[in-house]
């Protein structure tokens, strides 16, 4: 992702009143077991967020795209642990002075990561120096690419505090934090979230199609080694004299085993070439909802018809081996 997000707690700011603010701060910074306080509109990542039009520069006109707009004091970096590549931080402030922007806002205004240093830019109609440029981090799930965004001081924006707590003293931290909540705004219910379930909450509705496909999935593993396992049932009972014949002119258990497995294996690469390829399409359209993905090679098909493979003669197998080891006077005694 680009950012610390482990044992990072968020929690609503009812008010960004700069003396609540203040004493917030300085209250929860005595606390032990927290190691940073940041106040701040959003986490790095966030399911949504305000865009703006940029002006750089000496350019007139606007840039033809928008700007990710993400207000945060200075302790924003060390918070979240986003990299600074050149410049500084942001120095403490209540209102738009300056600037942070990531590198793929750099890129799409045509210049380095040094050369922006102390050039003013317009966003939100409010002018700003930037005075940093940080690291690449993705300010979204992985279904979409990195934006154009900045950081700045607005505290008249702040709509939440992202505190960072020592993963050893988790417990105790949250629950000393809890009164200091409750005096500060007595009308408001001491609520958080970890930022780690906020980004888990990106991909909800693909963690409930995987576990679909899965239960699906194996149900339809169990119904087709029932179907098989009756299939081969059936086959047995047909070829009981056969086998007894095969057995008296000599074939030996691995020649009886292939009789029945030859037919099963003819069958299921059939199934398989027929199945692949709408696999492929299938699973290359749901990927194509993400820009960040994998490619469907051929190992992943080969380690599939291996494990159907292995599935279908472990179902096969048994009753094929009872066959092949049945006495060949009673088979040939079966009517």
């Amino acid at each position: 992702m680009g950012f610390t997000r482990d044992a990072i707690v968020i929690l609503p700011l009812p008010t960004g009143d700069k003396s609540t603010v203040s004493t917030l701060r300085s209250e929860f910074s005595r606390l032990a077991g927290v190691e940073r306080v940041s106040f701040c509109t959003q986490a790095p990542a966030s399911e949504s967020g305000n865009s703006f039009e940029i002006v750089y520069d000496t350019r007139t006109e606007k840039e033809n795209y928008d700007v990710v707009f993400k207000g945060g004091d200075e302790q924003y970096l060390s918070t979240f642990g986003l990299e600074l590549l050149t410049g500084r931080n942001l120095h403490p402030s209540d209102t738009v002075r300056e600037y942070l922007i990531n590198e793929t806002l750099a890129k799409k205004l045509g210049v380095s990561n040094d050369g922006v240093i102390g050039k003013n830019a317009i966003i939100n109609d409010t002018k700003g120096t930037i005075v940093g440029v940080v690291k690449d981090f993705h300010n979204q799930s992985f279904h979409t690419g990195i934006d154009p965004l900045c950081i700045t001081t607005q505290s008249n924006w702040y709509n939440r505090i992202a505190v960072k707590i020592n993963p050893s003293n988790l417990r105790r931290t949250l629950e000393a934090i809890a009164p200091v909540w409750k005096v500060t705004f007595p009308n408001h219910v001491y609520e958080y979230d970890f930022l780690d379930d906020q980004i888990a909450r990106f991909y909800e509705q693909d963690y409930r199609i995987l576990r679909l496909v899965q239960t699906f999935a194996g149900i339809a593993i169990i119904i087709g080694c029932l179907g098989l396992y009756g299939l081969v049932s059936f086959m047995t009972t047909q070829k009981t004299k056969e086998v007894g014949v095969r057995k008296v002119l000599g074939a030996s258990i691995r020649n009886i085993l292939w009789l029945y497995g030859r037919e099963f294996v003819r069958l299921l690469l059939i199934a398989f070439l027929i199945a692949a390829p709408m696999a492929w399409w299938i699973m290359n359209s749901w990927l194509e909802n993400f820009i960040y993905r994998i490619n469907i090679g051929a190992g992943i098909f080969i380690m599939a018809v291996a494990i159907t493979l292995v599935i279908a003669l472990l179902t096969v197998g048994y009753r094929s081996l009872k066959a092949a080891l049945m006495n060949p006077v009673k088979s040939l005694k079966t009517e």
